[in-house]
């Protein structure tokens, strides 16, 4: 943290006022150097891990291919599974509600009192407003009368 060594500071060459003179034996040294080949067996080297990194990244893809189309399969055969599932819900959905239109049901007297009372409950808020705890009796009632509807329900649909 705020070293200098980590910026990326601009490098500057500075002028010389004295002339740099090279010998003639350190200038055809350095142009032999830069142009001669390399060596080619250092080539040779060089293409054969080239090679062997494209084989591996070659066979990586593969199977990364291979996985995705299995993947892929796979899921093809869940959404078929589920449309199979599907269509035999909406098939007994089908025959429940025929057997309930088949079926009419009455409505039973504790159903009729359940209404007359949550009526008697919405007349009470309507004459008592700010005063809800002036209906605990009303709704005492219907409480009752539903618990009452739930117990009924069970009992015939057993």
């Amino acid at each position: 943290m705020g070293a200098s060594n980590s910026k990326n500071e601009p490098v500057y060459v500075y002028a010389s006022q004295v002339p740099i003179g090279f010998t003639a034996q350190l200038k055809d040294k350095l142009v032999s150097e830069a142009t001669t080949t390399p060596n080619p067996p250092a080539e040779e080297g060089a293409v054969a891990k080239s090679r062997d990194l494209a084989d591996k990244v070659d066979e990586g893809v593969a199977k990364e291919l291979a996985r995705i189309l299995e993947k892929n399969q796979l899921e093809e055969l869940k959404a078929k599974e589920r449309q199979v599932s599907t269509s035999d819900l909406l098939r007994e959905i089908r025959d429940v509600s025929h057997q309930i239109a088949a079926n009419p049901t009455t409505k039973s007297p504790t159903y009729e009192r359940a209404l007359h009372a949550r009526d008697r409950v919405a007349a009470c808020l309507k004459d008592n407003a700010g005063r809800t705890l002036n209906c605990w009796k009303e709704v005492c009632e219907f409480k009752s009368l539903v618990a009452t509807l739930e117990i009924e329900f069970v009992a015939t649909h057993r």
